[in-house]
């Protein structure tokens, strides 16, 4: 008598069943548990803290270090970033955003960012060329562009924030928002003590508001920007903002599956520093 197999075997609990694999693509890795959101990433909260300050320190020097320093920020989210957002062809991803990036950035020597949306739509054809001449077939298509886009975004927002070290009065926006964003931690930091606890989010989200504001008005004291235009109100609200908006962004990637890596955490904490680049410029013209 032959054995007929069970085609329900592989819903059994505790086994999955075989998925095929595009050569040079693996299978689609699942989130991390939920319990993990509120793991302390020790490598993302290092790259924050450097990034934030390196660009709050470049403020005070003028916009031309404030372009070098991002032009770095860029670089180290172009290695980091496709593994974080699950590109299907990381390696290309990350050659595609360090390009893109770059001639992104450097638009920004012009104190009107005239060139900053030509420079990401360079960057956004590079990225559907990138599919065109791929040699492993279509998997993962929507999510490898979406990568690409994702990157292209907060690169953007980060080149915007360059010439606000033009003037003392945007290099103390741009300060306070770093500042912000170094008081995001505090919820980093409290996270694994909020694990399991009821509203353990929304407390999180609050510390990360009070940080921001707190560590802005610290820094606009020290630095002494009052004196330079910017009103203690501003620059504890850009703070707060600032603070919420980083924490928010490595909050939504904290379940990706790379994050269990050096690599993972060091894009999210240098995506995390580009992202209010956009708030500081906003903020700074408007006041």
């Amino acid at each position: 008598m032959t054995t007929v197999p069970d085609d329900n075997a592989a819903s059994r609990p505790g086994e999955r069943a075989a998925q095929p694999e595009a050569a040079g693509t693996g299978p689609l890795t699942p989130p991390l548990p939920a319990t993990e959101a509120d793991r302390l990433r020790p490598v993302t909260v290092a790259f924050v803290v450097v990034g934030a300050a390196a660009v709050l320190v470049a403020s005070l020097a003028g916009s031309g270090a404030v372009l070098g320093v991002t032009l770095v920020l860029v670089l180290l989210l172009a290695f980091g970033w496709p593994e974080l957002a699950g590109s299907y062809t990381p390696g290309a991803t990350s050659v595609i955003l360090a390009l893109s990036g770059v001639v992104i950035v450097l638009t920004a020597l012009r104190d009107d960012l005239r060139w900053v949306a030509a420079a990401v739509a360079l960057g956004i054809v590079l990225s559907f060329f990138g599919q065109l001449v791929r040699r492993t077939g279509r998997e993962g298509l929507v999510l490898t562009l979406l990568a690409s886009f994702g990157g292209l975004v907060l690169i953007a927002s980060g080149a915007t924030a360059v010439p606000l070290g033009d003037d003392a009065s945007g290099a103390a926006v741009l300060a306070a928002a770093m500042a912000g964003v170094v008081g995001g931690l505090a919820a980093d930091l409290l996270a694994p003590a909020a694990r399991a606890r009821p509203g353990g989010s929304a407390a999180l989200a609050a510390a990360a508001l009070v940080g921001g504001g707190l560590v802005a008005l610290a820094a606009a004291l020290v630095l002494d920007t009052p004196a330079d235009g910017l009103a203690t109100a501003v620059a504890v609200g850009v703070g707060a903002l600032s603070g919420i908006v980083s924490w928010g962004l490595r909050r939504v990637l904290s379940l990706q599956p790379a994050m269990v890596e050096a690599r993972g955490q060091l894009a999210a904490g240098v995506g995390s520093v580009l992202a209010v680049g956009a708030i500081a410029a906003v903020v700074a013209a408007a006041t």
